[in-house]
């Protein structure tokens, strides 16, 4: 009996004992859940506030841009708004981690950038952009804010970094406080049944207090705006994760899914989630479970026809995983909206550009001097001076004195004083007051010679466009002519071969009684064989072309009283009823006693045709760049005008009434969407084709480094969602057209992410080597000692070599546009890039292997 009651009190003992054990396990595994659902109801609500204090950030620098798109200038409601939502959740921020200096360290730190912010902020939403210099100033404010916007994303980063490896310590503090010594544990057991009724009533209290916390951690997830979800993976026999089971998540999921959130829980994620399996998260939930590493990503979505952009955390907690799902579709869109507010500001400075450049090309054509002069007038409204407003780079160096942009804005007076000496002053003023055209003729002095010049001066608006051309040489033809009349008696058999080899002729005309004697080849001019007719002033006027007879009667007025004439062309009707241009030029001289004109004659029906076909010319290019203009316009406007509103009306049926058409109607629709959106990017490159062109001062020196960072950053997504492995080299610092380097790069990189291989990883490597001419083994025009060879090489699926050439050519695909979207322009623009800049490009490929696209530059 004793001994039973021994037994018994043993027994009694080790079940006391066993309870206590069991009670203090418990104890601390509620203590370790508390903690933990603390811990993350800390750690969610600091990234909850720090996200939305960088969402009004975010949300600040949109307005302003969309501000200065619309020019609601001064526009500051909306900023006082988001300020004040700023400054409210920046003190919520500073409460919660005042126990952390770090991260008030960091806070005190955006404080700072901050209080920049705003000022770059308000600055630049109260400047006003009127003019081109303007502009350039919107520019750098611009880029001042979006320079203190990336310091703000840095410190962003930074803080949720420092909250997660703050998360992960106390995780690993909890699995240390996991390793208590299993002696240790039943030494605190066996103590723990002397206060056996203290420790059921701590157990008690505690569990009371777990339901507090865990019914507050339930309202926070049920109140976050993330999207928090706990799942357990499902292993097969060999232990491989081929699954996970949702264990928990919040009912935010209901809003995005449609679907109740008591549907979801205990299904598993393939049933719920299958496009985890297919965009790459199954495979950063497994590797977060395995290694416990924090998985970080962001990945677009189609929930309902909505689509989304979530940025996604995952931690390993326990035997499962804690997702943590941001939605950040608003912001993805902010930024997409402030890269398409900045495509559209460098569309419009590349317009400028363009237009700019083709008249310098234009211009630069020409060996005349093209001048624009703008009147100055006084209080009395006379013209007094003239302000010089342009001037061309004529090809002419026989009468080039200045560099042009050293000449404008300057006054005529200061650059030109002889224009108020040589009555060319008053020329240009009746050409603007009295709105006719005006030729005359001028003479300046340079390096001890004296040039004379024929100018056409033509009204425009407030001004006068001055076109000179040089007929020094003509002067000089004259001249010389001059002196043969003088010569010509003893002369006379060597001037009639020079007559005959010059296509001149000569004649002396007695002013007293209209007779002529003229030369051999005079005859010849009109046709006829020496001496076949008899000359007087009276018969050879019946040469005289009908249109012309009062010009050659005024020339023998003025010849008779003055000696000479200001008529020097007329047309004659040859024997033949040919018509000819006849310059005339001559002096009065007395010979045999008697006053007489002698002079010479010259045919010059080949340059006044010549002259006319440039004056055809001219006016064809006239009509050539009106016809650009006008393609420009149609193009930028009045087809993608039209073409907007297709899309719009597209999407608004897509919208409403997609689903009352039948499968074929579908169909149909489907294709008019995609041949809508293909013609407008079709337009967009053409575009951008037409206005690649060069001039001296668009060429700057730029770091190709810096190039090709800008251009991966814009193709950022594209690169993230292609999986694409970059590797670049060490590029050169080269004097370019930037925008037109960026397209280049822009251009050849994606042109490999599109054609990337689909059965392995892609790649692209980018090199470059400076060569010398001679080391160069490819055949072009090398111009320049040195080349810089940029090579970017992929490992896509190429294509045959002897379509090498073929691809940079415009509309030229090698791939239907069902396999592979594109216009056919991409390579075409590279090309007509790398001619631009004095370059060189070539491709090399094999189909299967990849391609390789030689780019050489000047050194």
């Amino acid at each position: 009996m004793v001994k039973s009651y021994k037994i018994f009190i043993i027994l009694l003992i080790i079940a006391i004992a066993l309870l206590a054990f069991l009670g203090s396990n418990s104890y601390k595994q509620i203590r370790e859940q508390e903690k933990t659902a603390e811990l993350v109801v800390y750690t969610l609500r600091v990234e909850s506030e720090i996200n939305t204090l960088f969402s009004e950030y975010a949300l600040m620098q949109s307005q302003v841009l969309k501000n200065k798109l619309f020019n609601k200038v001064n526009h500051t409601i909306l900023l006082k708004k988001y300020k004040d939502s700023a400054r409210e959740t920046f003190s919520k921020l500073s409460f919660l981690i005042k126990d952390k200096p770090e991260q008030q360290k960091r806070l005190n730190e955006l404080a700072t950038i901050q209080f920049k912010f705003y000022e770059a902020i308000d600055e630049f939403n109260a400047y006003k952009t009127d003019t081109k210099k303007e502009k350039v100033n919107d520019s750098a404010l611009l880029q001042n804010v979006s320079v203190l916007m990336a310091k703000i994303e840095g410190i962003k980063k930074n803080m949720l970094s420092h909250e997660e490896l703050y998360l992960q310590e106390q995780r690993d503090q909890l699995t240390t406080s996991r390793r208590l010594n299993p002696i240790t544990t039943l030494f605190l057991g066996m103590s723990a049944i002397l206060i056996f009724i203290i420790s059921f009533w701590q157990i008690n209290k505690q569990r009371k207090k777990n339901d507090t916390t865990t019914a507050f951690l339930k309202s926070v997830l049920k109140n976050t705006e993330n999207i928090v979800s706990y799942y357990t993976p499902v292993k097969n026999s060999s232990e491989k994760i081929i699954d996970f089971k949702i264990v928990y998540i919040n009912h935010n999921i209901e809003n995005i899914l449609g679907t109740k959130v008591k549907e979801m829980k205990g299904k598993l994620l393939s049933n719920i989630l299958p496009m985890q399996f297919k965009n790459g998260v199954f495979e950063h939930l497994v590797t977060c479970y395995e290694t416990g590493k924090m998985q970080k990503f962001k990945r677009n979505y189609e929930f309902n026809k909505t689509d989304y952009r979530f940025k996604s955390s995952v931690v390993k907690l326990n035997d499962g995983v804690l997702v943590t799902a941001a939605d950040i579709t608003d912001e993805h869109i902010i930024k997409k909206n402030l890269t398409a507010a900045k495509d559209k500001l460098e569309s419009q400075n590349l317009l400028l550009l363009d237009n700019r450049a083709f008249l310098s090309n234009v211009f630069k054509s020409t060996s005349n001097i093209v001048t624009h002069f703008k009147s100055i007038r006084d209080a009395s409204n006379k013209i007094i001076d003239f302000e010089i407003l342009f001037i061309n780079d004529s090809q002419n160096e026989s009468i080039k004195n200045n560099i042009p942009s050293e000449l404008k804005y300057k006054k005529a007076s200061e650059i030109y004083p002889d224009i108020f000496k040589n009555g060319v002053f008053e020329k240009m003023v009746n050409c603007i007051e009295k709105e006719q055209q005006i030729e005359y003729e001028t003479h300046i002095e340079k390096n001890g010679k004296t040039i004379w010049l024929n100018a056409t001066a033509i009204k425009l608006n407030d001004g006068v466009t001055v076109t000179s051309r040089d007929i020094t040489l003509e002067k000089i033809r004259a001249e010389k002519l001059n002196i043969l009349n003088a010569e010509l008696e003893i002369q006379n058999s060597i001037f009639k071969d020079a007559e005959e080899v010059a296509d001149i002729g000569s004649y002396v005309w007695y002013l007293d009684s209209g007779t002529a004697v003229i030369s051999d080849n005079f005859y010849r001019i009109l046709g006829y064989e020496p001496k076949e007719f008899e000359v007087t002033f009276d018969s050879y006027r019946s040469f005289i072309h009908p249109d012309d007879l009062k010009l050659y009667d005024q020339l023998g007025k003025e010849t008779v009283e003055n000696g000479t004439s200001t008529i020097h062309t007329y047309r004659v009707i040859t024997k033949s009823g040919a018509f000819k241009h006849i310059y005339i030029n001559g002096q009065k001289v007395v010979k045999d006693g008697r006053d007489a004109s002698v002079g010479v004659v010259q045919d010059i029906t080949d340059s006044v045709k010549t002259e006319e076909k440039l004056k055809a010319k001219n006016e064809e290019l006239k009509r050539s760049n009106a016809e650009l203009e006008s393609f420009n316009r149609v193009a930028s406007h009045d087809l993608q005008e039209p073409m907007r509103k297709i899309q719009m009306f597209i999407s608004r049926l897509s919208e409403g009434e997609i689903e009352k058409l039948s499968d074929r109607g579908k169909m149909y629709f489907n294709k008019i969407d995609s041949s809508a959106n293909r013609m407008q990017t079709l337009i967009k490159y053409l575009l951008a084709y037409s206005r690649i062109n060069r001039t001296k001062k668009d060429f700057v020196k730029i770091s190709l480094n810096d190039t090709i960072e800008k251009v991966l950053g814009d193709l950022e997504e594209l690169i993230e969602e292609s999986g694409v492995n970059i590797t670049i080299d060490n590029l050169p610092t080269i004097k370019a057209i930037p925008f037109q380097m960026e397209q280049l790069f822009n251009n050849l990189v994606n042109n490999a992410i599109k054609y990337r291989s689909t059965t392995e990883t892609p790649k692209i490597t980018i090199e470059c080597k400076k060569l010398t001419r001679t080391e160069i083994t490819d055949t072009f025009n090398k111009r320049r000692k040195n080349y810089y060879r940029l090579t970017i090489k992929d490992n896509g699926i190429g294509f045959d070599q002897e379509n090498a050439k073929k691809i940079f050519g415009l509309f030229e695909r090698l791939h239907q546009k069902e396999q592979y979207s594109g216009t056919g322009i991409g390579l075409a623009i590279c090309k007509k890039i790398i001619v631009n800049h004095r370059g060189h490009i070539i491709a090399k490929s094999k189909p299967g292997e990849g391609s390789t696209f030689s780019v050489y530059l000047p050194a």
